[in-house]
């Protein structure tokens, strides 16, 4: 068969890799000029730095049929989160004490006993053999299912801005059973950073394709099932794979309105170069006093704590979500982060703002099943992390689905 896949992130990378291998022919449409999509990453002098705050979890399943992790040269965080109180500089550790027993007492030293064992429960709710279980029962959305499970307001501090980040959305509209999700695969398995960047991921997929014919700044203006419109120019297959944003996809295939409405969720990250980090360990570090307004850094992390450079330079990079991060300002955001570190900020020098839109999709939260029920949609395939869940799981699984319906076979390993 003759396949066009329109759009050359995860997603689109992993069908237009499973057809080639099936001895489809296959050509590859890419508005931008690289692939990889949302998972992208760009040099700045001896420093890479991700469009994003990006890890990669060791538990999705998908990930092992198509990625060779170990080729990544990927480093673990720490199995635990740390917070702060910008206000009265307190600190405090949550780990998961099942997988590192370590940070069982730092851990109930922060929450208390009660709320330890409500941790606990949660994790023992948890399934390593099918990650997205949760997804198939309806759920309140994250805020309600926070409050729900009973944790004191000084634990949910630590949980909403955590997921926040996790989801970019302010509000924590997204479903409970998305939280159950992730929450469980920060138990079963380890978040991980690639040396190059979270971009190592879609290269490795796209240095693997031979045959297919790759289009870099094409765009495509509409789709059907056997045809896709390019500067004014219609080009025919067999079959059709759209594999675009969740935004992207509604103007593409507008049989698609009837789908989860888009709602742009923006990030930006700050990062500064300073001559000692403001700490040591390869842990995020949320805000407790996250609230969008005043406190605008949802958290810090550190990436040189794990791949360190040769010149000795460190790299702090703070998250944004929400308002603050449609037009971040470097001096507001290093002035905030001295209340966390202290002195040693005014020392550190701004080296780069990234600002990623539509960073993830809008999923219903009375939606309740772990993928969209149709694979296609008016003979069109969809896939994308919009048809699922917001992960790379989820764009992995969506394209399974599509190469499924194909009768084309998932690779065992890659």
């Amino acid at each position: 068969m003759r396949i066009a896949v329109v759009g050359g992130g995860l997603a689109g990378l992993t069908v237009a890799l499973g057809c080639e291998r099936a001895g489809h022919e296959v050509d590859l449409y890419e508005a931008s000029d690289c692939l990889g999509g949302r998972m992208g990453t760009r040099a700045e002098g001896d420093h890479l730095i991700d469009l994003g705050f990006h890890v990669l979890h060791t538990a999705y399943p998908a990930l092992h049929r198509w990625v060779d992790v170990e080729a990544l040269d990927a480093k673990p965080m720490d199995a635990c989160t740390m917070t702060i109180h910008p206000g009265t500089g307190r600190r405090r550790v949550l780990g998961d004490a099942l997988s590192a027993p370590q940070y069982l007492l730092p851990t109930l030293n922060s929450v208390g006993i009660i709320d330890g064992l409500r941790f606990l429960r949660w994790r023992l709710s948890t399934s390593g053999k099918d990650l997205e279980r949760s997804m198939d029962r309806r759920s309140p959305t994250i805020a309600d299912g926070l409050q729900a499970r009973g944790f004191t307001s000084s634990t949910r501090d630590v949980l909403k801005p955590l997921f926040a980040g996790i989801t970019i959305d302010p509000s924590l509209s997204e479903r409970m059973a998305f939280a159950d999700f992730a929450w469980g695969a920060m138990a079963h398995g380890q978040m991980v950073v690639p040396s190059g960047g979270i971009a190592a991921v879609p290269q490795q997929l796209a240095s693997r394709l031979s045959t297919t014919q790759v289009h870099l700044s094409t765009a495509v203006s509409s789709v059907s099932a056997t045809s896709v419109m390019v500067d004014g120019e219609e080009r025919t297959y067999d079959r059709v794979v759209l594999a675009v944003p969740q935004h992207v996809a509604l103007t593409l295939h507008p049989a698609l309105a009837s789908d989860h409405q888009p709602v742009e969720r923006l990030t930006s990250t700050v990062a500064f170069a300073a001559p000692e980090p403001p700490y040591s360990q390869a842990r995020l570090m949320v805000n407790e006093a996250w609230d969008n307004d005043e406190h605008r850094v949802l958290h810090v992390h550190v990436p040189t704590n794990l791949h360190r450079h040769a010149n000795g330079e460190h790299w702090v990079v703070a998250t944004l979500v929400g308002e603050p991060a449609t037009s971040p300002d470097a001096s507001a955001v290093q002035q905030e982060l001295r209340t966390w570190f202290g002195e040693s900020v005014d020392r550190w020098q701004h080296v780069a703002t990234t600002t990623v839109r539509h960073a993830l999709p809008h999923i219903d939260p009375s939606h309740h099943r772990r993928a969209q029920s149709d694979v296609e949609v008016n003979g069109v395939l969809v896939v994308g992390d919009h048809r699922t869940h917001p992960s790379v799981q989820g764009a992995l699984r969506s394209a399974e689905r599509a190469l499924k319906h194909l009768n084309i076979p998932l690779p065992r390993r890659p």
